[in-house]
């Protein structure tokens, strides 16, 4: 049975461990739970997003690079009209610009190093 207060951990394995890093870490600026560095192929980062983690895990060697197809994280912010802001001055890839959906969510959609979408949403007031 699935714990009710576990943990849910979205992880997977970038092609350049320290460009999506430095995206998740910088670029996001998601809290850092933890990360290590037990030398190549043992690296690792663990971010906290909304109710959930973001863990990046650098490739073992000999292991091929798959690119992640088909996959969006949502996450929750406070304000996702500053967060467009953000990302422009970083230099963010931005997918889609904040546009208003009828189901009451304002969302912005970013592209993570390795193809992910990344959408960055506010729950919208009643009165919009």
């Amino acid at each position: 049975m699935v714990m009710a207060n576990g943990q849910f951990r979205f992880f997977f394995n970038p092609k350049i461990f320290e460009i999506s890093d430095a995206f998740y870490r910088i670029g996001l600026e998601l809290p850092l739970d933890h990360d290590w560095n037990f030398g190549p192929g043992d690296r690792g980062s663990v971010f906290h997003a909304g109710g959930g983690l973001i863990e990046i895990l650098e490739l073992t060697q000999g292991v091929s690079y798959v690119k992640p197809q088909g996959i969006t994280m949502m996450i929750q912010v406070e304000d996702v009209d500053d967060w467009y802001l953000h990302a422009k001055e970083r230099h963010l890839t931005i997918l889609q610009e904040p546009t208003s959906f009828p189901w009451g969510h304002r969302v912005l959609r970013l592209e993570d190093p390795d193809g992910i979408a990344i959408s960055l949403f506010t729950v919208l007031s009643s009165d919009h």
